[in-house]
């Protein structure tokens, strides 16, 4: 009896094999089979045998690298003037809403304040495509090709058609009188486009950075956008566009001031150059930035009606 169990306890060489310490089972090893094949195919294909894009179409280029080929497109365009190939460039974007995404980069570029020939060269395009945003009115008034050229002038035109006829020589010459030499009158100083209208300081809480916002306005003190604002310090300087922040107002734009810093703001198109422009803290306790009003001294005059 005690042989018998002692035998029936014992497992057969078959389970011993799999089972135990030491030994593995059978989910086990195929588990461990699949590991290692994923691993060496994604070794085969990461490093032995990479996938290679070679003439990828621009529909398939990420968001970042479509800006910066349009860009690029824009920048061709205010080369050479070349709109047909500019546009076989922008169809292999693939896009059938191109003038809303050139309106959008070209915002974008506005509010990052890149360079001011970058930004009207996207306008440009814009206004090629279409386009009627603000921004595309404000930086490419004139259409490619609009522009007349200048009448070329030819010394010809001076010449008289027919000899002059000789002039009799005086029978006597008369002593000169004395003339007063007349006085020239003064020349106005030519004056700035822009006057400061208002300087206020501005108090907000110490969660807001202090700012310099600059508010431009026409002749009619209505908002006036899409005027370029010159902000200049010791060590640097940058500039900004009015009416691109729809929260400060039409014609509205700012500038995070920094600490310790003395700023001067001047627009680019004449103004007076207002200075000493620092962090300062108000009577209340409250740190203070700056609002400056601009008003533009040009009333344009009224289109005239079309004649019927």
């Amino acid at each position: 009896m005690t042989r018998r169990r002692l035998r029936q306890t014992q497992p057969t060489g078959e389970a011993h094999r799999f089972s135990g310490n030491g030994r593995f089972t059978t989910p086990s090893l195929l588990l461990l089979g699949l590991i290692i094949g994923l691993a060496g195919s994604l070794y085969y294909a990461w490093i032995i045998s990479p996938v290679v894009y070679t003439d990828a179409s621009p529909a398939r280029f990420s968001e970042s690298y479509k800006a910066e080929y349009i860009f690029l497109v824009s920048q061709s365009l205010a080369g050479n003037g070349d709109w047909e190939q500019a546009q076989q460039r922008l169809a292999a974007l693939d896009d059938p809403a191109l003038a809303q995404t050139v309106t959008d980069l070209l915002n974008k570029y506005v509010i990052e304040q890149r360079p001011p020939v970058e930004i009207r060269n996207l306008a440009i395009l814009a206004q090629q495509l279409g386009a009627a945003a603000p921004a595309v009115a404000l930086f490419a008034p004139t259409p490619i090709g609009s522009v007349t050229p200048t009448p070329t002038i030819t010394p010809t035109s001076f010449l008289p058609t027919t000899e002059p006829s000789p002039t009799p020589l005086p029978t006597a010459t008369l002593k000169p009188t004395a003339t007063a030499v007349p006085t020239i009158p003064p020349q106005p100083t030519s004056q700035p486009t822009y006057r400061l209208l208002n300087q206020q300081q501005i108090c907000r809480s110490s969660e807001t950075p202090p700012t310099i916002t600059v508010i431009t306005e026409d002749a009619l003190l209505e908002p006036l956008p899409g005027v370029e604002v010159l902000v200049t310090w010791d060590s640097g300087s940058d500039r900004f566009y009015t009416g691109f922040k729809p929260s400060l107002g039409e014609g509205a734009g700012d500038f995070t001031m920094s600490p310790d810093t003395s700023y001067k703001v001047v627009l680019a198109d004449g103004s007076p150059e207002i200075g000493g422009l620092r962090i300062e803290t108000c009577p209340n306790g409250l740190i203070g930035g700056w609002q400056l009003t601009f008003q533009n001294l040009i009333l344009e005059a009224p289109a005239p009606a079309p004649t019927p």
